[in-house]
């Protein structure tokens, strides 16, 4: 379920997720899911090239699948860099914060997560990370907002290639923390910072590259590595 309120300055959805019958398990034996969100435009100019964005998630699991907690380090054809293996728990209650601003060509977002696992004999352990994040649109192009969504949309092209512009061109820095080791738990902890170029030939068309370096601590050891990545991303509808 999901709506917004009269004037689109406010959000909310929610649900209840159960895969039983994908997996062809009994009902009572799959794990269920609650998730909700909330978000909110506490500041938004007359113009609206100028908002606050701000929003809130919940997630409750009851965890009888059992949980796992990894990830690659934001590239996905690398190998998975931070991993707490399959373990058993009573349940697990994740909760997210998440704001962004946008003033003209310029967006920062950030958000930050928290996973608190109901696991007395590994000690209730908390796994969480945050990211903060900046582009900065060279071509001076304003991001659209989809008020209906709360969520930022793709950059628009004033000066498309096909009409003779150069597209849209945008410049990128992310910096993430994530840590997957607390109680009984050593999943892991991996930082990434990164810098990008993206160039949007079309509102349906981009191309881009990225330089990320990656710090990883595990197993008391501490490595670092180093990737540069390009994507070409085609909207056909």
């Amino acid at each position: 379920f999901s709506g917004t309120n009269g004037s689109q300055r406010m959000t909310w959805s929610g649900g209840v997720f159960n895969n039983w019958l994908e997996e062809g398990q009994a009902f009572k034996n799959s794990a269920t899911q609650y998730v909700a969100r909330l978000t909110g435009l506490p500041a938004l100019s007359v113009g609206e090239d100028n908002l606050l964005h701000v929003g809130a998630g919940v997630r409750y699991s009851d965890a009888k699948d059992g949980l796992q907690f990894l990830t690659e380090p934001e590239v996905d054809n690398a190998p998975v860099f931070v991993d707490t293996d399959k373990f058993d728990a009573d349940g697990t209650l994740t909760w997210n914060l998440e704001s962004s601003w946008r003033s003209g060509r310029l967006w920062l977002v950030g958000e930050y997560t928290q996973a608190h696992i109901q696991g007395p004999v590994l000690g209730d352990p908390v796994l969480g990370g945050y990211y903060v994040a900046g582009t900065w649109a060279l071509t001076g192009e304003v991001r659209d907002y989809h008020k209906r969504f709360g969520i930022m949309g793709s950059m628009p092209v004033a000066r498309p290639v096909d009409r003779g512009g150069w597209g849209a061109w945008e410049l990128a820095l992310r910096w993430s923390d994530l840590n997957l080791t607390d109680g009984a738990i050593e999943g892991g902890r991996v930082q990434v910072v990164s810098a990008g170029v993206n160039w949007w030939l079309l509102p349906s068309a981009s191309v881009n590259i990225n330089y990320r370096h990656v710090i990883l601590d595990r197993f008391d050891e501490t490595g670092h590595s180093d990737s540069i990545t390009t994507r070409i991303l085609l909207m056909l509808n």
